[in-house]
């Protein structure tokens, strides 16, 4: 009976070691299964994610290449940009081939295919990303008659305003379309003279209004806006400040908007001759005589009816000498333009010197005294350097080829002195100036840049264009090329351009970080931006609208020449199937 009881105890436990046996060997399977699923799911997802790295890289690449020309269109960005082929840093078998496309059927659109595997294609995964593409856009670098960084005083009595060289003569196509203003934070406008402004001022600081000056168009400032004693109309546009507006004399014909204080006094008034339902409203405090030019509607303006903040939206400023000054990037460009300046001569031309520059080539000659006679004859031939401003725009040669280097044909000068009746003649296209000092004009002599050509001067030093010294652009405006017939780019800083003269002027100045001084009793022609503007003649300003379309090669920033506005490569969506992939699966 013992013997019976003992094995049948044998039978159960070796019929428990079998289902224990069984038990962990179906677990062992589980968890090898599990292991090798977890190991496929691992797999994928490393296949994943070098998929959605080379997405990342791609669009990384595509934004570096508008960086270095925001103006690159869809097609040409994508054409530019190679397939990438990456890896990842766990592993040497990770791998990723992605490549960009444009979209068939969307203009806006550019496809970037990525496809990322492991352990040598064992696994792979591929991702479809769409992008939309919003080119960057040429912005006028002179987009204002006078720009001033850090201030713009008017003084004189001078006519101001606006023609299109492009469309016709000033007679032909004069306009209201002048505009003046400052960018930087702080940088004010004064109107100290009398001059008839036939056009709208912008300050990121205050307008003062101390002469007797009219504004035929509107004015907004970031700042105060004052309006001196006076009759007649003072502004003939509508007045918004996010500042206080003190009104002395005088009328508004627009309306006023006002985020700070309001003080009117008698003979200050308010026409609002557009009807609108406010004639003013301010934030702050109001202060006005009680008499019938304060009211509105049986409302005296002190009333809580017109004591709202209009919300106004600030003007774009800046810091004055920053980046946003200077948005043609000539701080930061200067020095490759001018480049090694140790072989560079001294230009000094004076009676009887005869000097005439096509872009390759300088003849000069002496003439003996009155006779005329030749004394001496020399030719001079232009060096070659990258000027970047002509990276849009190609330097243009009569009847020549445009040369493959892509350098532009220069003068080199350590300096340009052009006095005692010398004479000096531009022709043949496009002629650039690279003088590493100081270039001066006056003693009745005179320059003359004939039809269809163009003189563009880089100078480090002072421009002085003195009394008795003539510049004669036969053809105002801009060349069939694309230049401007006489430009003048300025990296210097302080007292650095003066120009005055009594005669007929036209010239795009770009001297960001100088005071421009202007005098005399001429006219000139064209746009001036600097850091501050000092017009103390009586001359008159005619702003070349036609500027507003030059374009120059890339500056600084993502707006390239200051003459772009920023692009945007901006992420729409991805698929891991395409969605006429899904469409054919549920068919």
């Amino acid at each position: 009976m013992m013997n019976t009881q003992r094995g049948f105890t044998l039978v159960k436990v070796l019929l428990l070691s079998t289902m224990a046996g069984v038990v962990v060997f179906g677990a062992m399977k589980e968890t090898l299964v599990q292991e090798r699923l977890s190991g496929n799911f691992q797999k994928s997802m490393n296949a994943r994610f070098l998929s959605e790295k080379g997405i990342y890289e791609m669009a990384d690449q595509l934004r570096a290449k508008l960086v270095e020309n925001p103006l690159l269109t869809r097609d040409e960005l994508v054409n530019a940009q190679d397939p990438i082929t990456g890896g990842g840093q766990i592993a040497t078998d990770l791998k990723y081939d992605v490549t960009a496309s444009i979209h068939p059927d969307n203009d806006d659109i550019i496809i970037i295919t990525s496809s990322g595997e492991r352990y040598s294609g064992d696994s792979n995964d591929k991702i479809t990303a769409y992008y939309k593409f919003t080119a960057g856009q040429t912005s006028p670098v002179n987009d204002s008659l006078i720009a001033g960084c850090t201030g713009v005083t008017l003084k004189g009595s001078g006519l101001i305003d606006s023609y299109d060289s492009s469309q016709g003569s000033y007679e032909q196509t004069k306009s209201d379309n002048a505009l003046i203003t400052t960018g930087g934070s702080s940088a004010d406008v004064y109107l100290q003279g009398h001059s008839i402004i036939k056009g709208d001022v912008n300050s990121a600081g205050g307008v003062y209004l101390t002469g007797s000056s009219p504004i035929k168009g509107n004015v907004k400032a970031n700042g105060n806006v004052e309006i001196s004693s006076g009759g007649g109309v003072r502004v003939d546009g509508n007045v918004l400040t996010l500042g206080d507006l003190i009104h002395k004399g005088g009328e508004i014909a627009g309306y006023v908007r006002a985020t700070g204080d309001v003080t009117m006094k008698w003979g200050a008034s308010i026409a609002n001759l557009s009807g609108d339902d406010f004639d003013l409203q301010y934030g702050g405090t109001g202060t006005f005589p009680d008499g019938n030019d304060f009211y509105q509607d049986g409302m005296h303006y002190s009333v809580a009816h017109f004591n709202v903040d209009p919300m106004l939206v600030p003007l774009e400023s800046y810091e004055a000498d920053s980046e946003q000054c200077d948005p043609a990037g000539i701080s930061s460009k200067m020095a490759t333009v001018i480049g090694d300046s140790s072989d560079f001569s001294d230009y000094i031309i004076n009676a009887n010197d005869y000097y005439t520059f096509s872009p390759k080539r300088l003849d000069h000659e002496t003439r003996q005294g009155n006779s005329g006679n030749l004394k001496d004859v020399g030719t001079v031939l232009a060096s070659q350097r990258d000027v970047y401003i002509f990276d849009i725009n190609e330097q243009r040669y009569e009847d020549v080829a445009q040369d493959e280097s892509g350098n532009e044909f220069v003068f080199g000068m350590k300096s340009f002195s052009l006095s005692s009746n010398g004479n000096v003649i531009i022709q043949g296209g496009d002629v650039v100036f690279l003088v590493d000092g100081d270039f001066s004009i006056g003693g009745g002599s005179t320059m003359t840049i004939k039809d269809d050509s163009s003189l563009t001067l880089f100078v480090t030093g002072n421009f002085d264009l003195g009394g008795g010294g003539d510049i004669v652009v036969e053809r105002h405006g801009l060349t069939s090329g694309g230049h401007a017939t006489f430009s003048i780019y300025s990296n210097n800083s302080g007292d650095a351009v003066s120009v005055s003269g009594n005669s007929e002027m036209y010239a795009v100045i770009y001297a960001p970080f100088a005071t421009v001084d202007v005098k005399g009793n001429g006219a000139i022609f064209g746009s001036i931006v600097g850091s501050y503007i000092n017009g103390a003649g009586d001359a008159d300003f005619h702003f070349d609208e036609a500027v507003t379309t030059l374009e120059l090669g890339g500056g600084s920033g993502n707006g390239g020449g200051g003459g772009a506005s920023a692009y945007l490569l901006t992420f729409e969506r991805w698929y891991y199937r395409l969605p006429e992939r899904i469409a054919e699966e549920n068919e």
